[in-house]
């Protein structure tokens, strides 16, 4: 395939973690035309507070030896949501790369570094950015997932959702928490929240996508959280007008939105489910599941008559369980839109891990179901543009970690 290269110039900035000056590294990096060296420094941990001027686009920074990053490289990615940040280090152990990655770090360079992998990686920079400027055209779609009662599934299947469509497209996907009373899709990806939703709604008159980006978590290369409000004493304060407007901004830089939505019937939840393109209902196959559906079931298509956007999910499906699909379907005179297997044992070590099914059960039946959960997401909704597969496989195969 002939190798595409960016027409115009992209700017860097070097940051030398070790503090010593390597002509070497800035040798490499003169050495591309479509690069321009605008600023190195050998004091990178305040280099966020001193600089002046407009960002660079790519940040690279040295490290050499260091076996954790540094408090400064953890904040970076976030304090710079437009600037792509690479890492060059000798130390390529597994433990140092995951770390990179949950940060927000796209790519790793290994030292002693050359000019084909710096090109290589340059030019799937300059991707990205073409990338992300043709989906900022393109409205993101919101699923949100929840049920009709706690402890139906819906953060792992929000969470396990949100990572499958990651994979499946190659724009940027977000997972917004809004699990009540107490959100919980940060420890399913051990994140700690720096920033929640709570900070986008006190801040309405600054919201813009500059200032959204900022308070979004990366969790890989193309998947953002959205933490919610921590204090469940505080959660009345995130108003519906609040509500409208973050989710406006997040269709605009998104492809699309997974929402973990916790059942409390408020006027919160019905503002959400307004939002949404389309909603996945998680339910067993249980009495007393099917005589709360045929409570619930009546009122939500009477508040929402779009019945096309509500989607029944039969989770932890047991076959041998004494009632069958056709008596939920029958029921509420509504086909089911998928199932998914249960899968106890699994499932306690990935939260235990605080990593999604991908990454500690890549073979299992459940996490293969999700990913055809997801593909039928895709398909489900209305304008859908991907690119094609074997473009997204040539993304993943890219992508260094």
């Amino acid at each position: 395939m002939e190798r595409q290269v960016q027409s115009d110039n992209l700017t860097i900035s070097l940051l030398l973690g070790t503090g010593v000056q390597r002509p070497e590294i800035q040798q490499v990096l003169e050495s591309l035309p479509q690069l321009k060296l605008v600023e190195q420094t050998c004091d990178p941990k305040n280099y966020c507070t001193r600089h002046q001027g407009a960002w660079p686009d790519m940040i690279l920074v040295e490290l050499d030896g260091e076996s954790t990053l540094p408090p400064w490289l953890e904040k970076l990615p976030q304090d710079l949501p437009k600037t792509q940040v690479l890492l060059c280090s000798h130390n390529r152990e597994p433990e140092f790369l995951i770390q990179a990655m949950q940060v927000g770090i796209r790519e790793f360079l290994p030292l002693p570094m050359n000019v084909a992998d710096l090109e290589a990686a340059v030019n799937r920079v300059w991707q990205a950015r073409r990338r992300l400027h043709l989906a900022q055209k393109v409205q993101g779609q919101v699923i949100v997932v929840t049920g009709h009662k706690g402890g139906s599934g819906s953060t792992t299947v929000a969470v396990n959702l949100g990572v499958a469509l990651a994979e499946l497209t190659t724009n940027n996907v977000a997972l917004v928490d809004l699990g009540r009373p107490f959100p919980d899709v940060g420890n399913f990806l051990d994140l700690d929240p720096v920033y929640t939703i709570r900070d986008l709604a006190e801040n309405l008159a600054e919201l813009d996508q500059s200032f959204l980006q900022r308070i979004m978590q990366p969790s890989g290369p193309n998947l953002f959280l959205l933490h919610g409000i921590q204090d469940f004493r505080e959660q009345e304060s995130l108003d519906l007008e609040a509500i409208s407007k973050i989710f406006k901004l997040l269709r605009s830089l998104y492809r699309y939105i997974v929402v973990d939505l916790s059942h409390w019937l408020d006027e919160f939840f019905l503002q959400v489910v307004m939002e949404a393109d389309l909603v996945l209902m998680l339910t067993g196959l249980t009495i007393p599941d099917l005589r709360n559906l045929k409570r619930m079931w009546p009122a939500l298509l009477e508040w929402y008559p779009e019945r096309r956007k509500f989607k029944l999910l039969v989770n932890r499906f047991d076959r041998v369980n004494g009632l069958q699909l056709k008596d939920l379907e029958q029921l509420l005179q509504q086909n089911i839109f998928a199932t998914l297997p249960s899968d106890d044992l699994t499932m306690m070590e990935t939260l235990n891990r605080g990593a999604p099914l991908g990454v500690t059960a890549p073979r299992c039946r459940l996490w293969k179901e999700i990913k055809t959960l997801a593909e039928q997401v895709q398909r489900e909704l209305p304008g859908k543009s991907e690119q094609p597969a074997a473009e997204a496989a040539a993304k993943r195969r890219f992508w260094i970690f």
